[in-house]
């Protein structure tokens, strides 16, 4: 019998051009006699490309599925939000707006006139649904009483013969989200027990996951990963008039749970691999918790986490045979943001009154009926529309923090991935804690209008960001936050052209160059580096030469307020202008802000 060939493989050749080469190289090695005619023209020709073709595509999407696998490579946007989820990253491409809006009502007065009736003096409640001339949905986040000390009354009707006041006016504020609340339901009953079942509820652009309870009256509760078995539920507290807190705060075990994921097709509650059976109600008691030692006269080197006080270890109960029911909140990032004075519509009045037993209803229909709404101030939020590059970047350091606070990058990273449900910010700066002993952390952060310009973040963001940076700090860390000043600048040019090119088309290539390397918003203490703009330029065919970069403050009007001589940014070797670190540096107005001349 013939010996049998042994074939050489070379596994090295990747592209088209090698493996077609390997491919030749092969028949001719192999099969001299069989085959000789490799003539571009030939059949054999044509099957070798088709195998070739075949085998650089493979190649390809090795390649890509490879490079997507890991988070430095991957350039896929879903596949790093994936990345993101599996280092604890939560990265939520549409957030939520706050702001302020002012309420007016009017309030039959008492029997002399000189106040309001107490009976008639309304409550706000939670919840109540206010929109904007652009379509935009608001909610109130907290109860607004009309009696609190914080409302402006004035006497607003008197009575036509004896002048005496009949109706008060009368002024306060709440504070609003944007977002609308919606419900969706999921309809297990035909499905039997599943392991981690994943329940999609709605689109990407949800917000908040508001509650989740099933059919059979079971509550599902929020959990930060499906490992957390306890909970902290607010319950009221009945000795508030004494010691002025409305509520306390209860550890509760939740065998029921759920965590919220996010990609770029929907919003889905993963749940654990528990069944109905294994619900385990109630704590264990601490003090009971043992090892397990199984009869054995040593301890082996075994850990337990106290932590875990439930008798299970199922990550949670996954329903079945049941529907859900499921409140959460949406936003539309296209209208969640809106200008000064455009809120003047209540959609849905949630009025109550101290004492409906004692009113006539006729007048607290009135009274709910003359509720009036408008925002002073503009309300907006951060579009999230972060590029790949930074999100890695997010990611990193979200993950070298440890859901803890020490250093810059730790402060910095934890202030990004601040929920959107409590707002965003889009840049931050802090500075490092000074050698004092009240360690005071300076975080400098600035937002975006509805424009996408640079723009003050409003106190409300700022409170939560406070609140939310609270629970994360050192003891000793006290934290202030501080707008950062927005300084716009403007960009002259001068180039030598080529002339195989056309002045507007020269001049047309920078200006489409300068927008794009200054696409991307610039960080809270970054400098302009103008051997930027000579590189950028200097790369265009159409140019030979950049003579001349000038920087020049752009201010008043339309731009910022905030007065600075460049001349005394501009570094010693003339190469850029340094930012102070309370500062953040806009292009504001391309088209207006970037001209030059063609030589």
């Amino acid at each position: 019998m013939p010996k049998e060939k042994k074939v050489r493989i070379n596994y090295t050749a990747r592209d088209f051009d090698k493996i077609k080469k390997e491919l030749i190289s092969h028949a001719q090695r192999y099969y001299p006699d069989n085959y000789r005619d490799f003539s571009t023209p030939s059949f054999g020709s044509m099957m070798l490309d088709v195998v070739s073709y075949v085998g650089d595509v493979l190649s390809y999407y090795l390649d890509y599925n490879v490079n997507e696998s890991f988070l430095d490579t991957s350039i896929e946007f879903d596949n790093i939000r994936r990345h993101a989820r599996s280092f604890g990253y939560n990265f939520n491409g549409t957030p939520t707006s706050f702001g302020v809006i002012t309420l007016y009502v009017i309030v039959p007065s008492n029997a002399d006139g000189t106040a309001p009736d107490s009976n008639y003096i309304p409550i706000v409640k939670k919840g109540t649904n206010f929109t904007s001339n652009n379509g935009g949905n608001f909610l109130l986040t907290e109860d607004v009483d009309f009696s609190s000390s914080n409302a402006d009354v004035v006497a607003a009707r008197f009575d036509s013969t004896t002048g005496q006041t009949t109706y008060f006016a009368i002024r306060t504020y709440g504070q609003v989200e944007s977002g609308i609340v919606q419900i969706a339901k999921a309809d297990l009953r035909n499905a039997s027990y599943k392991k981690f079942r994943k329940v999609r509820i709605g689109p990407s652009t949800i917000t908040d996951v508001i509650s989740v309870t099933d059919s059979d009256g079971n509550i599902y509760y929020k959990v930060d990963n499906l490992s957390q078995e306890v909970v902290f539920i607010e319950t009221t507290n009945k000795d508030a008039a004494s010691d002025g807190v409305r509520s306390i705060l209860k550890p509760f075990s939740a065998p029921r749970r759920f965590v919220v994921e996010r990609d770029d097709l929907g919003t889905y509650l993963q749940f654990g691999f528990g069944s109905d059976q294994e619900d385990q109600t109630g704590l264990v008691e601490p003090a009971k918790i043992a090892l397990k030692m199984h009869g054995k006269n040593y301890i082996t080197d075994s850990s337990f986490d106290p932590s875990k006080l439930l008798e299970t270890n199922k990550l949670g109960i996954s329903p079945s045979n049941t529907i859900l029911r499921v409140v959460y909140k949406i936003n539309n990032q296209n209208i969640n943001n809106t200008s000064a004075k455009s809120i003047t519509t209540v959609n849905n009045k949630v009025i109550d009154f101290k004492n409906p037993l004692d009113i006539v209803r006729s007048k607290a229909q009135a009274v709910i009926d003359s509720l009036e709404v408008i925002n002073e101030e503009p309300i907006y939020s951060t579009y999230n529309d972060v590029s790949t590059e930074e999100l890695k970047q997010r990611i990193k350091s979200h993950y070298s923090a440890q859901n803890r606070a020490v250093t810059k990058q730790d402060y910095e990273s934890l202030a990004y991935n601040m929920p959107s449900k409590f707002g965003s910010i889009r840049r931050v700066n802090v500075v490092n804690p000074s050698s004092s002993g009240n360690r005071a952390i300076k975080m400098y952060i600035i937002g975006e209008n509805s424009e996408r310009k640079l723009a003050k973040v409003n106190s409300k963001i700022k409170n939560n960001l406070k609140t939310w940076m609270e629970s994360y700090k050192s003891i000793n860390d006290n934290i202030e936050i501080h707008d950062a000043k927005i300084i716009n600048f403007g960009i002259e040019f001068h180039v030598n052209g080529d002339k195989r090119y056309t002045s507007a088309a020269t001049y047309n290539a920078c200006i489409q160059a300068l927008n794009k390397l200054y696409s991307e918003t610039f960080y809270v203490g970054e400098p302009i580096y103008i051997s930027r703009i000579y590189e950028t330029l200097n790369k265009l065919d159409n140019v030979l030469d950049v003579k001349e970069v000038k920087i020049f403050p752009r201010q008043n009007g339309v731009y910022s307020g905030t007065s600075v001589d460049f001349k005394e940014l501009l570094s010693k070797d003339g190469t850029y202008y340094m930012a102070p670190k309370n500062c953040i540096f806009e292009l504001k107005y391309p088209k207006n802000d970037i001209k030059g001349s063609v030589i």
